[in-house]
């Protein structure tokens, strides 16, 4: 979960490394270094921004090649001496790392037995010098690449320069992203494309077991043993990938506020002519399957628990599970089970490995990302994109609202449903009448549940789904204990925590469950709770403390998720906390 860039014959290595590293630290922010070759291999590092980390570089850098790194830490804490690049024992490979090295130890272990010392706590370090271990012994680069490719077990996107050669770059990918960018006399790589689409817009993305050497004017790609390959230039549209904050002061905020875009995007993408728009042979095996498996981590889980209602109310059998739940103790329930899997980024560690057994298996399976050519998206059966555009700010919103619209249009193309449709639109008005009318107002109640340590939301059925989501928002970007519970459940232990003052924050969108949630409300206030409710027109009563027009209930996570994202928003704001960047979490989970 860390962010790598790199570039050789640059006009200005400095400038692009710095702006790329800026652009990635989303992916890790604990500390960040850079490596370049000037009279010798020149390394600054340390803990904190990169910002700080530009403070303590030199102004100006004479320099033809160089490699930079945003960490976000799993082996060792964030401490300078764990902070990427790396440079080996005998200084002749200088390297970063993004990803998770399984038998670290084992090696680790055979390098210490070879007279190596090592400085720092990271899997990282340890790769560097195996690396160095065998150039030296083997006298050739490309032997000593081919033989740690056998050795490593884990996650990988290595990218690494030598003592010896000033004008090329390396790099070796398995289970963790890493793209080639073309240019006129310069060629850079990044773990993602966004660093380099101001500067070209043709990319090489390696698959795994491949491996690259980069030069100015050449990049070869290579398989595992060693045997040059043909790789497709492929390009990006820059839209999707811009990160201009558009006079906005946080990713967060403006991503939320791209909803609306997102789900009009989606919706002529997937239906068109009066037709839901997908692959016919992915209909075909969805509506043959007996049972439909969604696999997922935390806000794409929350999609999939959506979704599965989704399906559900088309007669299929559908279960829901945690990707790392489900990665140890997989289960096919049906004769013919289909997988649908979700995943923003598409490099999700858990989720790999679930893919893993699922191929294993012979399963039908879809993965639904936002990332074209990521892991998943190339390795899946079939594949359906959200077309978000990037999500910058840790904290999910329009990718997530994306994944339950395109559930929804899914799960509606098995009977074509086109009603889905004009129901989603009724509900891009409640989003942007939420946009222009009620942001002073959650803004107001973010003030008031700034300072609290805890805090519940309600709700049931498709309201539950979203509390769940919201409450996840709100835990990760303001750090306050929340917990989402459905309103039935209150009696059954949770109303124990109920107490004076302690805000409790209740759905109430859907017909058939209001009345009940009614009574949920009167249980929490006459035990101290500050209630505040967010129901829409038809079911609201005048204490209600939002009231939105009227949409399809089952779009509750389309229509209203906004609020949630709001407050949480506005709640970190107030703390003065970092809201793009929260802390211990990392935008893409590649490490299990």
């Amino acid at each position: 979960m860390c962010g790598i860039v790199g570039a050789v014959g640059f006009v200005s290595p400095k400038d692009y490394v710095f702006n790329g590293l800026k652009m990635l630290d989303y992916r890790g922010y604990d500390s960040a270094g850079v490596a370049y070759f000037n009279n010798g291999i020149q390394i600054f590092k340390d803990v904190g921004s990169v910002e700080h980390l530009l403070s303590i570089v030199p102004e100006t850098i004479d320099t033809n090649i160089m490699i930079g790194h945003t960490r976000w830490a799993t082996h060792g804490a964030p401490t300078k001496l764990n902070t990427h690049p790396h440079l080996s024992f005998h200084e002749k490979i200088c390297l970063v790392h993004n990803g998770v090295i399984e038998n670290f130890k084992e090696l680790r272990g055979f390098l210490t037995g070879k007279g190596y010392r090592f400085y720092g706590e990271t899997d990282t370090e340890i790769i560097a010098n195996l690396l160095e271990y065998y150039y030296l012994e083997k006298g050739e680069i490309i032997e000593a690449i081919k033989t740690i490719m056998t050795l490593v077990k884990g996650s990988y996107a290595f990218a690494f320069f030598t003592s010896e050669d000033k004008n090329t770059l390396y790099v070796i990918k398995k289970a963790s992203p890493l793209v080639i960018g073309l240019g006129e006399g310069f060629n850079l790589i990044a773990s993602d494309a966004s660093p380099m689409i101001e500067h070209t817009n043709k990319f090489i993305e390696l698959d795994d077991l491949e491996f690259g050497i980069v030069t100015k004017d050449k990049v070869a790609i290579y398989n595992k043993k060693g045997e040059q390959i043909k790789k497709d230039t492929i390009s990006k549209d820059v839209e999707l990938i811009s990160h201009d904050l558009k006079g906005y002061p946080h990713y967060m905020i403006k991503e939320i506020e791209e909803i609306p875009q997102t789900v009009r995007r989606l919706m002529a993408k997937y239906y068109q002519d009066d037709k839901y728009q997908f692959d016919p042979n992915l209909i075909k095996d969805l509506e043959e399957s007996d049972h439909i498996i969604f696999i997922a981590c935390g806000t794409s889980y929350h999609a999939g628990l959506v979704g599965g209602r989704y399906f559900e109310k088309y007669d299929k059998s559908t279960s829901r599970f945690i990707a790392s739940e489900w990665a140890f103790h997989p289960t096919y329930p049906g004769k013919k089970p289909f997988i649908i899997m979700i995943s923003q980024s598409g490099e999700t560690a858990d989720l790999i490995h679930c893919l893993k057994i699922i191929k294993e298996h012979n399963l039908k399976n879809l993965i639904i990302t936002n990332t074209g050519g990521s892991t998943l998206d190339r390795n899946a059966m079939y594949s359906l994109l959200l077309y978000s555009g990037i999500e910058v700010s840790v904290a999910s919103t329009k990718a997530y609202v994306a994944q339950v619209t395109l559930l929804a249009m899914l799960a509606a193309a098995l009977s074509n449903d086109t009603k889905l449709i004009d129901d989603l639109t009724d509900s891009l008005d409640v989003i942007y009448d939420i946009q222009d009318h009620y942001k002073p107002l959650i803004m107001k109640v973010a003030d008031e549940i700034k300072d609290k340590k805890n805090l519940f939301y309600l709700g049931r059925s498709f309201d539950y789904f979203l509390s769940l989501e919201a409450s996840l928002k709100l835990k990760e970007i303001s750090y306050i204990h929340s917990e989402a519970i459905p309103g039935g459940e209150l009696k059954h232990g949770p109303i124990a925590l109920i107490e004076k003052g302690i805000p409790v924050i209740v759905f109430i969108t859907d017909p058939d469950t209001a009345a009940s949630m009614r009574g949920n409300i009167e249980e929490v206030k006459s035990r101290g709770a500050k209630v505040y409710t967010i129901a829409t027109k038809s079911l609201s009563k005048p204490e209600d403390t939002i009231m939105v027009e009227d949409y399809a209930y089952y779009l509750s996570s389309v229509a209203v998720s906004s609020i949630a994202f709001y407050l949480a928003y506005y709640v970190a704001l107030a703390k003065g906390l970092n809201v793009d960047k929260p802390r211990n979490l990392a935008k893409s989970v590649t490490v299990e």
